[in-house]
Protein backbone atom coordinates (compact mmCIF):
# COMPACT_ATOMS: atom_id res chain seq x y z
CA UNK A 1 0.00 0.00 0.00
CA UNK A 2 0.82 3.61 -0.16
CA UNK A 3 1.95 5.42 3.19
CA UNK A 4 -1.33 7.43 4.18
CA UNK A 5 -3.78 5.24 2.12
CA UNK A 6 -6.77 3.65 3.44
CA UNK A 7 -6.68 0.58 2.05
CA UNK A 8 -4.33 -2.59 3.33
CA UNK A 9 -3.12 -1.29 6.29
CA UNK A 10 -1.92 -3.56 9.41
CA UNK A 11 -4.29 -3.78 12.74
CA UNK A 12 -3.26 -1.45 15.31
CA UNK A 13 -0.05 -2.61 16.70
CA UNK A 14 3.63 -2.65 15.99
CA UNK A 15 6.08 -5.85 15.41
CA UNK A 16 7.74 -4.49 18.77
CA UNK A 17 7.22 -1.56 20.71
CA UNK A 18 9.30 -0.27 23.45
CA UNK A 19 7.52 1.57 26.01
CA UNK A 20 10.25 3.24 28.47
CA UNK A 21 8.31 3.90 31.83
CA UNK A 22 8.99 6.05 34.46
CA UNK A 23 10.13 9.18 33.01
CA UNK A 24 9.57 11.71 35.53
CA UNK A 25 11.94 14.53 34.68
CA UNK A 26 13.42 17.43 32.58
CA UNK A 27 15.71 15.52 30.21
CA UNK A 28 17.83 17.13 27.82
CA UNK A 29 15.58 18.39 25.32
CA UNK A 30 12.62 19.21 27.69
CA UNK A 31 10.23 16.97 29.18
CA UNK A 32 8.83 14.17 27.56
CA UNK A 33 5.05 13.57 27.45
CA UNK A 34 3.67 11.42 29.93
CA UNK A 35 0.61 11.04 32.59
CA UNK A 36 1.06 13.89 35.17
CA UNK A 37 0.04 16.99 35.99
CA UNK A 38 0.28 20.65 35.77
CA UNK A 39 1.60 22.02 31.59
CA UNK A 40 4.67 21.89 30.72
CA UNK A 41 5.00 24.83 28.87
CA UNK A 42 4.58 26.64 32.58
CA UNK A 43 8.53 27.51 33.08
CA UNK A 44 9.57 28.10 29.50
CA UNK A 45 11.16 31.57 29.05
CA UNK A 46 9.29 31.97 25.54
CA UNK A 47 5.79 32.53 27.68
CA UNK A 48 7.15 33.61 30.92
CA UNK A 49 3.76 35.66 32.21
CA UNK A 50 1.63 32.29 31.36
CA UNK A 51 -0.34 30.84 34.35
CA UNK A 52 -1.98 27.55 33.77
CA UNK A 53 -4.34 26.56 35.97
CA UNK A 54 -4.41 22.38 37.17
CA UNK A 55 -4.67 19.68 35.05
CA UNK A 56 -3.62 16.43 33.38
CA UNK A 57 -1.25 16.01 30.92
CA UNK A 58 -1.47 12.18 29.37
CA UNK A 59 -0.53 10.58 25.97
CA UNK A 60 -1.56 7.23 24.84
CA UNK A 61 0.01 4.40 22.13
CA UNK A 62 -2.43 2.34 20.40
CA UNK A 63 -4.53 2.60 23.40
CA UNK A 64 -2.07 2.29 26.56
CA UNK A 65 -0.42 5.01 28.45
CA UNK A 66 3.19 6.20 27.77
CA UNK A 67 5.86 8.31 28.91
CA UNK A 68 6.77 9.45 25.81
CA UNK A 69 9.05 7.56 24.17
CA UNK A 70 8.07 5.08 21.37
CA UNK A 71 10.45 2.58 19.59
CA UNK A 72 9.58 1.11 15.81
CA UNK A 73 11.39 -2.07 14.57
CA UNK A 74 13.52 -4.13 14.63
CA UNK A 75 13.29 -2.99 10.76
CA UNK A 76 14.73 -5.45 9.24
CA UNK A 77 14.02 -5.54 5.50
CA UNK A 78 14.74 -7.55 2.11
CA UNK A 79 16.04 -5.71 -0.82
CA UNK A 80 12.99 -5.56 -3.22
CA UNK A 81 11.42 -3.10 -5.65
CA UNK A 82 9.26 -0.07 -5.14
CA UNK A 83 6.42 -2.01 -5.63
CA UNK A 84 7.16 -4.68 -3.55
CA UNK A 85 8.15 -2.73 -0.48
CA UNK A 86 6.74 -4.35 3.12
CA UNK A 87 3.68 -2.42 4.49
CA UNK A 88 4.43 0.28 6.34
CA UNK A 89 4.46 -0.15 10.36
CA UNK A 90 1.81 1.89 12.30
CA UNK A 91 1.32 3.19 15.89
CA UNK A 92 -1.57 5.93 17.17
CA UNK A 93 -1.44 8.96 19.41
CA UNK A 94 -4.15 9.39 21.59
CA UNK A 95 -4.55 12.00 24.60
CA UNK A 96 -5.98 10.46 27.63
CA UNK A 97 -7.20 13.86 29.58
CA UNK A 98 -7.17 17.27 28.45
CA UNK A 99 -6.88 18.31 24.84
CA UNK A 100 -3.19 18.62 24.25
CA UNK A 101 -0.94 19.75 21.38
CA UNK A 102 2.10 17.20 20.35
CA UNK A 103 5.18 17.34 18.84
CA UNK A 104 7.58 14.18 17.63
CA UNK A 105 10.98 14.00 17.26
CA UNK A 106 13.15 11.22 16.39
CA UNK A 107 16.68 10.47 18.04
CA UNK A 108 19.81 11.46 15.94
CA UNK A 109 21.56 9.26 13.65
CA UNK A 110 23.93 6.38 15.37
CA UNK A 111 26.00 5.49 11.72
CA UNK A 112 24.81 1.87 11.19
CA UNK A 113 25.43 0.36 8.20
CA UNK A 114 21.55 -0.42 7.87
CA UNK A 115 20.59 3.11 8.44
CA UNK A 116 22.67 4.27 5.76
CA UNK A 117 21.17 2.20 3.12
CA UNK A 118 17.93 1.93 4.23
CA UNK A 119 14.94 4.73 2.83
CA UNK A 120 12.37 5.53 5.13
CA UNK A 121 9.12 7.48 5.00
CA UNK A 122 7.07 9.18 7.50
CA UNK A 123 3.27 9.58 7.23
CA UNK A 124 1.31 11.58 9.65
CA UNK A 125 -2.77 11.00 9.23
CA UNK A 126 -2.29 10.63 5.47
CA UNK A 127 0.53 13.19 4.84
CA UNK A 128 4.22 12.94 4.72
CA UNK A 129 6.58 14.48 6.96
CA UNK A 130 9.92 13.49 5.43
CA UNK A 131 8.94 14.50 1.51
CA UNK A 132 8.67 11.18 0.44
CA UNK A 133 11.61 8.22 0.81
CA UNK A 134 14.57 9.32 1.85
CA UNK A 135 17.75 8.34 3.50
CA UNK A 136 17.01 6.53 6.97
CA UNK A 137 20.21 8.83 8.70
CA UNK A 138 19.08 11.60 7.24
CA UNK A 139 15.21 11.26 8.47
CA UNK A 140 16.66 10.95 11.76
CA UNK A 141 18.73 13.83 11.49
CA UNK A 142 15.89 16.09 10.11
CA UNK A 143 13.42 15.16 12.34
CA UNK A 144 15.51 14.88 15.58
CA UNK A 145 14.50 19.25 15.86
CA UNK A 146 10.81 17.85 15.89
CA UNK A 147 7.61 18.74 14.46
CA UNK A 148 4.43 19.60 15.43
CA UNK A 149 1.57 16.64 14.43
CA UNK A 150 -1.81 17.64 15.73
CA UNK A 151 -4.11 19.51 13.74
CA UNK A 152 -5.40 22.47 16.24
CA UNK A 153 -5.02 20.31 19.73
CA UNK A 154 -5.56 16.34 20.04
CA UNK A 155 -9.13 15.85 21.80
CA UNK A 156 -9.33 13.01 24.27
CA UNK A 157 -13.26 12.24 22.35
CA UNK A 158 -11.76 12.78 18.88
CA UNK A 159 -9.80 10.39 16.86
CA UNK A 160 -6.35 9.44 17.32
CA UNK A 161 -2.85 10.65 15.53
CA UNK A 162 -1.84 7.81 12.99
CA UNK A 163 1.75 7.66 12.42
CA UNK A 164 3.10 5.58 9.75
CA UNK A 165 6.83 4.05 9.15
CA UNK A 166 7.56 2.98 5.78
CA UNK A 167 10.75 1.08 5.61
CA UNK A 168 12.38 0.37 1.71
CA UNK A 169 15.54 -1.03 1.19
CA UNK A 170 15.96 -1.38 -3.01
CA UNK A 171 16.86 -3.64 -4.78
CA UNK A 172 20.16 -2.57 -5.84
CA UNK A 173 21.57 -2.13 -2.73
CA UNK A 174 24.09 -3.28 -1.23
CA UNK A 175 23.57 -6.77 0.78
CA UNK A 176 22.94 -6.30 4.62
CA UNK A 177 21.00 -9.15 5.21
CA UNK A 178 20.76 -10.13 8.62
CA UNK A 179 20.81 -6.90 10.40
CA UNK A 180 18.57 -4.76 11.41
CA UNK A 181 17.81 -1.02 13.24
CA UNK A 182 14.58 0.11 14.39
CA UNK A 183 13.82 4.10 14.98
CA UNK A 184 13.00 5.59 18.00
CA UNK A 185 10.28 8.77 18.65
CA UNK A 186 9.79 11.08 21.22
CA UNK A 187 6.79 12.60 21.67
CA UNK A 188 5.96 16.34 23.88
CA UNK A 189 2.59 16.91 24.83
CA UNK A 190 1.04 20.48 26.45
CA UNK A 191 -2.34 21.63 27.38
CA UNK A 192 -4.01 23.48 24.71
CA UNK A 193 -5.80 25.97 27.37
CA UNK A 194 -4.48 29.35 28.20
CA UNK A 195 -2.41 29.49 25.07
CA UNK A 196 -3.40 30.75 21.47
CA UNK A 197 -2.25 29.12 18.09
CA UNK A 198 0.00 32.29 17.48
CA UNK A 199 1.49 31.18 21.34
CA UNK A 200 1.92 27.76 20.20
CA UNK A 201 3.73 28.52 17.29
CA UNK A 202 6.31 30.90 18.24
CA UNK A 203 9.64 30.68 17.69
CA UNK A 204 11.02 28.66 20.11
CA UNK A 205 7.84 27.01 21.24
CA UNK A 206 9.06 23.45 20.09
CA UNK A 207 10.57 21.70 22.56
CA UNK A 208 13.02 19.97 20.52
CA UNK A 209 14.24 23.23 18.39
CA UNK A 210 17.29 23.48 20.41
CA UNK A 211 18.49 19.58 19.50
CA UNK A 212 22.31 19.53 17.61
CA UNK A 213 23.14 16.14 16.40
CA UNK A 214 26.78 15.91 16.68
CA UNK A 215 28.86 14.85 13.55
CA UNK A 216 28.59 11.26 13.07
CA UNK A 217 31.11 9.78 10.30
CA UNK A 218 29.73 7.26 7.96
CA UNK A 219 31.96 4.37 6.94
CA UNK A 220 32.72 3.94 3.18
CA UNK A 221 33.41 0.04 2.93
CA UNK A 222 32.13 -3.37 2.10
CA UNK A 223 29.49 -2.04 -0.85
CA UNK A 224 27.64 -0.23 1.90
CA UNK A 225 25.95 2.18 -0.20
CA UNK A 226 27.78 5.34 0.98
CA UNK A 227 27.90 7.60 -2.36
CA UNK A 228 30.75 10.18 -1.84
CA UNK A 229 29.72 13.91 -2.81
CA UNK A 230 33.58 15.87 -2.29
CA UNK A 231 36.68 14.68 -1.39
CA UNK A 232 39.42 17.20 0.02
CA UNK A 233 42.64 16.15 -1.20
CA UNK A 234 46.19 17.45 -0.08
CA UNK A 235 48.30 17.20 -3.07
CA UNK A 236 52.01 15.78 -1.64
CA UNK A 237 54.29 16.39 -5.24
CA UNK A 238 57.97 18.21 -4.70
CA UNK A 239 56.46 20.52 -7.51
CA UNK A 240 53.80 23.19 -8.65
CA UNK A 241 51.82 20.72 -11.02
CA UNK A 242 48.53 20.80 -13.23
CA UNK A 243 45.97 18.28 -11.52
CA UNK A 244 43.80 16.85 -13.94
CA UNK A 245 41.01 14.74 -12.12
CA UNK A 246 38.37 12.32 -14.46
CA UNK A 247 35.34 10.45 -13.34
CA UNK A 248 36.36 6.93 -15.14
CA UNK A 249 33.53 4.75 -14.17
CA UNK A 250 30.42 3.85 -14.55
CA UNK A 251 29.72 5.64 -17.58
CA UNK A 252 27.68 2.26 -18.75
CA UNK A 253 24.47 1.24 -17.40
CA UNK A 254 23.05 4.87 -16.81
CA UNK A 255 25.26 5.15 -13.33
CA UNK A 256 27.78 7.39 -13.80
CA UNK A 257 29.36 10.02 -15.72
CA UNK A 258 32.57 8.29 -17.36
CA UNK A 259 34.81 10.36 -19.15
CA UNK A 260 33.93 13.52 -17.24
CA UNK A 261 36.79 15.61 -16.19
CA UNK A 262 35.94 16.83 -12.35
CA UNK A 263 38.49 18.88 -11.88
CA UNK A 264 42.17 20.71 -13.85
CA UNK A 265 43.59 23.29 -11.90
CA UNK A 266 47.55 23.82 -11.35
CA UNK A 267 48.24 23.03 -7.40
CA UNK A 268 51.16 23.70 -5.17
CA UNK A 269 53.35 21.26 -2.75
CA UNK A 270 51.19 20.67 0.17
CA UNK A 271 48.11 22.55 -1.68
CA UNK A 272 44.70 21.12 -0.85
CA UNK A 273 41.99 20.71 -3.89
CA UNK A 274 38.65 20.06 -3.74
CA UNK A 275 36.48 17.43 -5.95
CA UNK A 276 33.13 17.82 -6.15
CA UNK A 277 30.29 15.73 -7.23
CA UNK A 278 28.41 18.04 -8.44
CA UNK A 279 30.68 18.40 -11.49
CA UNK A 280 30.35 14.82 -12.37
CA UNK A 281 26.04 14.54 -12.50
CA UNK A 282 25.41 10.99 -12.31
CA UNK A 283 21.83 9.56 -13.59
CA UNK A 284 19.89 9.44 -10.13
CA UNK A 285 22.14 11.53 -7.93
CA UNK A 286 23.77 14.93 -9.25
CA UNK A 287 25.82 15.16 -6.22
CA UNK A 288 27.63 11.81 -6.87
CA UNK A 289 31.42 11.53 -7.67
CA UNK A 290 30.71 8.61 -9.17
CA UNK A 291 32.19 4.87 -8.24
CA UNK A 292 35.88 6.12 -9.83
CA UNK A 293 37.84 9.05 -10.34
CA UNK A 294 41.72 8.73 -11.76
CA UNK A 295 44.08 11.56 -10.71
CA UNK A 296 47.12 12.72 -13.42
CA UNK A 297 49.34 15.47 -12.41
CA UNK A 298 51.38 14.80 -15.64
CA UNK A 299 54.65 13.47 -13.60
CA UNK A 300 53.96 10.01 -15.11
CA UNK A 301 53.34 8.45 -11.64
CA UNK A 302 51.06 5.71 -11.67
CA UNK A 303 51.18 3.35 -14.31
CA UNK A 304 51.49 -0.38 -13.02
CA UNK A 305 51.41 0.26 -9.43
CA UNK A 306 48.76 -2.04 -7.80
CA UNK A 307 47.29 -0.92 -4.57
CA UNK A 308 48.75 2.16 -3.44
CA UNK A 309 50.29 3.06 -0.08
CA UNK A 310 46.79 3.20 1.89
CA UNK A 311 47.16 -0.91 2.38
CA UNK A 312 43.65 -1.24 1.43
CA UNK A 313 43.68 -2.43 -2.29
CA UNK A 314 42.76 1.03 -3.43
CA UNK A 315 44.78 3.58 -5.55
CA UNK A 316 46.80 2.93 -7.57
CA UNK A 317 46.01 2.00 -11.32
CA UNK A 318 43.33 -0.38 -10.54
CA UNK A 319 45.04 -3.58 -12.59
CA UNK A 320 48.54 -3.59 -14.07
CA UNK A 321 46.87 -1.35 -17.17
CA UNK A 322 49.72 0.65 -19.15
CA UNK A 323 48.78 3.97 -18.05
CA UNK A 324 49.58 6.97 -16.22
CA UNK A 325 47.26 7.97 -13.02
CA UNK A 326 45.99 7.04 -10.21
CA UNK A 327 42.75 5.61 -9.23
CA UNK A 328 40.63 6.49 -6.11
CA UNK A 329 37.80 3.55 -6.25
CA UNK A 330 34.87 6.20 -4.93
CA UNK A 331 32.21 3.44 -5.06
CA UNK A 332 33.29 1.39 -1.37
CA UNK A 333 34.03 -1.72 -2.70
CA UNK A 334 37.12 -1.36 -0.47
CA UNK A 335 37.43 0.85 2.27
CA UNK A 336 37.80 4.96 1.55
CA UNK A 337 39.23 7.01 4.67
CA UNK A 338 40.31 10.10 5.62
CA UNK A 339 44.09 9.93 5.95
CA UNK A 340 44.44 7.29 3.35
CA UNK A 341 47.39 8.35 0.72
CA UNK A 342 47.09 7.44 -2.88
CA UNK A 343 50.15 6.67 -5.49
CA UNK A 344 52.09 8.63 -2.87
CA UNK A 345 50.93 11.98 -4.07
CA UNK A 346 47.54 12.35 -2.76
CA UNK A 347 45.96 12.59 0.63
CA UNK A 348 42.08 12.44 1.31
CA UNK A 349 42.24 15.16 4.20
CA UNK A 350 38.06 15.61 4.48
CA UNK A 351 35.59 13.93 2.34
CA UNK A 352 31.58 14.12 2.73
CA UNK A 353 28.95 12.32 1.44
CA UNK A 354 25.90 12.91 -0.82
CA UNK A 355 23.69 14.00 2.22
CA UNK A 356 26.77 16.10 4.04
CA UNK A 357 28.04 13.44 5.90
CA UNK A 358 31.83 13.69 7.19
CA UNK A 359 33.39 10.12 6.11
CA UNK A 360 35.28 8.22 8.89
CA UNK A 361 38.99 8.45 8.83
CA UNK A 362 41.71 6.07 9.17
CA UNK A 363 42.68 4.80 12.59
CA UNK A 364 45.32 7.63 12.81
CA UNK A 365 42.98 10.12 11.83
Amino acid sequence: MTPGGDGGRRPSGLSRRRLLAGIGGVGAVGMASGIGTGAYLSDRETFPSNVFGAGEVGLTVDGDPTSGTVTVGPLAVDRTTFDDRPAPERFEVGASANPVRVWLATECPDGDRLGNALEVEIVVDGASVTGGYRPFAAVERDLATGVRIDDGCLDPDGGPIVVEVAPYLPADSPDVGGEATDLTFRLYAEQCRHVSEEQANAPGANPFAGVVCEPTCVPCEDENGVKIGSLTLRYLGDDPATVVVVATGGGRGGVGAGGTTVFDAEVAPNETFVVDGSASPTNGDPNWIGPNIRLDDGSGAGGDNGGGSNGNGNGGNGGGQDRTGVDIHTSCSVPLRVGDVYGGLYEIVAAATTDGEPLCGSEAN
